[in-house]
């Protein structure tokens, strides 16, 4: 096992289904299984004490928690409270749609609009990161050839604005993950584990079980300053996503 800063930690939206059933049997299952720290997306409607108790009892950390852009746009102080009770350490954007984003004055606002939640999280006392999926690397039809990813690089301020690299969909996108770590060393506090499944349909697999260069993209992320790698699947084994999800965390502890 490499050197690292902190545990390899699992995303909780692999385990959604089963999570939505059984939250804390879901979280308990992967701790038994083996893992050390959990990157939240959602809470599963347990409240904040009964959470905390269950981070506690299975001595769990939180690298952080996706936090829908809604709640970024209507709610932002309270789910910044909620991140900071739990003891994570990173908000993050997950995503925006599409549609919202297919020019490049869209891209500029969404950029200022990082810049503004950057500087929320600051104040709250966590770091603040931007999740990618693969349409970022397309050109923006107004761009002179610019993508959004560009422009959200080029136009956030690094000393706010993060980026969580997810390395499958850098490489959906046509970009090696391992120079966009370079690229962007820094700037990268967590970086998302899930591998590239053969053509043609390249679908998400375990981290370990794809066509990924791991030694190369991981040396890049430690470089870049990865604190936190984090193994995730959105399309995981739908019989058994903890399955999926605690091979991947030993694929990459290896």
């Amino acid at each position: 096992m490499s050197h690292r800063e902190n545990p390899i930690a699992v995303q909780l939206y692999t385990v959604r289904a089963p999570a939505s059933q059984d939250f804390p049997g879901t979280v308990r299952k992967l701790a038994a299984g083996g893992a050390k720290a959990v990157e939240f997306a959602g809470y599963g409607g347990m409240e904040m004490p009964a959470l905390q108790a269950l981070l506690k009892d299975l001595g769990l950390r939180v690298s952080g928690s996706h936090i829908p852009v809604q709640l970024w746009e209507t709610n932002l102080q309270q789910s910044l409270r909620d991140l900071k009770a739990l003891g994570g350490e990173y908000a993050v954007v997950p995503w925006v749609a599409e549609d919202r984003l297919n020019s490049l004055a869209a891209a500029r606002t969404l950029a200022a609009s990082l810049d503004v939640w950057g500087a929320a999280a600051r104040d709250a006392g966590l770091g603040f990161a931007y999740h990618h999926h693969a349409f970022e690397f397309d050109p923006l039809p107004d761009g002179d050839g610019a993508t959004l990813f560009d422009i959200l690089v080029q136009e956030t301020d690094p000393s706010l604005v993060g980026f969580e690299i997810d390395v499958y969909w850098a490489a959906r996108g046509g970009v090696d993950p391992a120079h966009l770590l370079r690229e962007l060393a820094g700037r990268v506090p967590l970086m998302h584990l899930k591998d590239l499944g053969p053509a043609p349909d390249r679908k998400d697999v375990p981290a370990g079980m794809g066509e990924l260069n791991w030694a190369d993209i991981r040396a890049a992320g430690r470089a870049a300053g990865v604190r936190w790698e984090i193994v995730e699947q959105d399309n995981p084994n739908p019989d058994d996503p903890v399955a999926d999800t605690l091979l991947a965390l030993r694929n990459m502890e290896a």
